[in-house]
């Protein structure tokens, strides 16, 4: 279990045999990786500069307040394929320079077949189901990860890297699974047929261009 609030673990902390006990990056971590940019009353800020207290900027609610920070400093499974960071391409999801996510960070992405598929032009999906996507691909991740999750006091989504959207929990939701929740992220084999549909529809508008990395 992650500890909570401002907590850090250093790489020296050792258990009672003497190895590095560090929690472990896996496929279920969520937040922001360290270097991730976003929108602060003051411009843009590194979000492991963020503070409590501090005005972050919101899709739908404007500045608003942090009330607390996780970080997690985490040790990487690198035989854990699926817990393996996501590079970013410039322009892949908005964003205006590379950047990396987490496979379980949710993801806003808004097009035409959002809304075909969802009736919303906006869907919140898991990161995972973009790897290959615009050039996005799943790498070898470094021994440790610094991962940031900012809270607010009730789920919100800001923007990082200039144009992404990410989505932040509430500090209550960290408590409860059941927490209430303005917003919903679709399920794995949904956010995978409507990523297919947003492949399809880059090569629509581009028949030349290939969308899908052929590691994919």
């Amino acid at each position: 279990m992650f500890a909570w609030k401002n907590t850090t673990w250093d790489a020296d902390t050792t258990n009672n045999r003497g190895d590095v006990s560090q929690p472990k990056l896996d496929a279920r971590t969520t937040g922001m990786v360290a270097g991730t940019k976003v929108a602060t009353h003051a411009g843009w800020a590194a979000v492991e500069t963020i503070r409590e207290g501090q005005q972050v900027l919101t899709f739908d609610g404007g500045l608003q307040t942090v009330v607390a920070v996780t970080r997690h400093a985490l040790m990487a499974d690198t035989t854990d394929i699926a817990s393996w960071p996501l590079a970013v391409p410039a322009g892949a999801l908005g964003n205006r320079e590379d950047m990396t996510i987490l496979p379980h960070q949710s993801v806003m992405i808004e097009s035409d077949a959002v809304e075909d598929l969802t009736g919303d032009p906006f869907a919140l999906i898991p990161g995972a189901v973009l790897s290959g996507f615009r050039g996005i691909t799943q790498d070898r991740p470094c021994e440790i990860v610094e991962v940031i999750q900012l809270h607010f006091a009730q789920d919100e989504i800001v923007f990082a890297n200039i144009g992404a959207l990410f989505l932040c929990r509430a500090q209550a939701d960290l408590l409860s699974d059941m927490a209430a929740s303005a917003y919903e992220v679709l399920p794995m084999d949904t956010a995978e047929d409507l990523v297919d549909c947003l492949m399809f529809e880059d090569e629509a508008r581009a028949p030349s261009v290939t969308t899908r990395s052929a590691a994919a």
